[in-house]
């Protein structure tokens, strides 16, 4: 039987891990309980709250970032709780859309796709009425441009609302303070910048978040509840922290992922991924390529560009994964067939990795290009 081509993952996640942590996940199965495997979970948590900078509370929620967001919201935010949404792509349509469900009175506040979210318009909308919270995303995947967290919750903290920031795909791709930006919900993943697969997903809760959760009267479940986690961590804190089974071999890869960025420096984790975008943003500009979002907002962990006229965006990913084994993401919903995305997030940042994307996509321009001028030729003998 042929071996499985080589994945060469350039969307924006999950990311391709380094190969201690597929050695972790590979490792025989733990039980999820007992005063080893918890001491291993709590050094994992209190890795995670490093890199997200914070003393606060933290969780590992088991699912994806969506999981978490929901624990946010749910455990929060009452029902008719008016929450403003500045909205600048999918994903935070998205938000809104999960904030409805919730039961929640929400009002978005729409900037223009490829656009960064506006910190002043928003600051001057908190302070005309009355929010429970703001949420936002802070790097929108969709299109890949970064939004503003600092101005924001200093301007919510002002208006007496709290923020939910999804950072989902930011953690450990750019600059991301919780406790000095004071952010009260923070929501990111494994399998985004920290490069473990998917499955665990982090929330950090502060000391004004946990005042609206305890004051909350209506609640939407138990298991997403965040009044149930912090129950089961302070009253089984010695053998089973936690109110479900949890994936024992996905924290152990999560950890080995965690021990490695923060043993390389998480500033120069993040200085490589910038200039991994910056070198991908060159090479493709180079071959005729147009950037959708610019430079000044651009989001180092994701870039989106618009198709070349000689190469339509859904053959281009087509045969980047056929011919080469890259895999890089079109556009969502009204951007489908009008950009595509390239993810910079775990060994994608690699110089050998982005010179490989960049001589594969040069290749299929040159053929498509020769294609179209042997064409040209042929139909002026005729």
């Amino acid at each position: 039987m042929s071996q499985p081509q080589e994945r060469h993952l350039f969307i924006p996640g999950p990311a391709t891990a380094e190969p201690e942590v597929l050695e972790a996940l590979a490792a025989p199965i733990r039980p999820h309980y007992g005063p080893d495997f918890v001491a291993d979970y709590n050094g994992c948590r209190a890795r995670f709250q490093q890199a997200l900078q914070t003393h606060n509370d933290l969780f590992l929620i088991v699912g994806p970032g969506t999981a978490a967001l929901d624990a946010a919201f749910s455990s929060a935010l009452p029902d008719g709780a008016r929450t403003l949404v500045p909205v600048n792509g999918w994903f935070g349509e998205r938000t809104a859309e999960m904030l409805r469900a919730h039961r929640c009175e929400v009002e978005e506040l729409p900037f223009e796709l490829g656009q960064p979210i506006d910190s002043d318009m928003v600051a001057a909308r908190l302070a005309e009425g009355e929010f429970a919270a703001v949420a936002w995303v802070h790097h929108e995947t969709s299109t890949g441009v970064l939004n503003p967290i600092e101005p924001i919750c200093r301007a919510a903290r002002a208006a007496g609302a709290l923020t939910i920031i999804d950072a989902v795909s930011s953690l450990a791709g750019t600059e991301l303070a919780v406790d000095d930006w004071g952010v009260d919900l923070c929501v990111s993943v494994a399998n985004k910048g920290l490069a473990a697969q998917p499955g665990l997903s982090g929330i950090s809760v502060s000391e004004r978040a946990w005042a609206a959760i305890d004051s909350n009267p209506d609640t939407r479940g138990w298991y997403l509840d965040l009044r149930t986690w912090r129950k089961y961590d302070q009253e089984w804190a010695d053998w089973h922290p936690y109110p479900t089974t949890v994936p024992s071999g996905l924290v152990g890869a999560l950890d080995t992922s965690l021990r490695l960025i923060l043993a390389e420096g998480l500033d120069e984790r993040i200085v490589r991924t910038r200039e991994a975008a910056l070198r991908v943003r060159e090479g493709l500009r180079e071959l005729g390529f147009r950037m959708f979002v610019d430079d000044d907002y651009a989001s180092p962990i994701t870039t989106s560009a618009y198709p070349h006229p000689d190469l339509p965006v859904g053959e281009m990913i087509t045969e980047l994964r056929e011919q080469h084994g890259i895999y890089i993401s079109g556009g969502l919903a009204g951007l489908a067939g009008k950009i595509f995305r390239i993810g910079h997030m775990g060994r994608s940042i690699e110089k050998e990795e982005t010179d490989l994307l960049l001589d594969a996509i040069a290749r299929l321009l040159a053929h498509r290009q020769a294609q179209k001028e042997n064409a040209s030729v042929e139909g002026a003998s005729v």
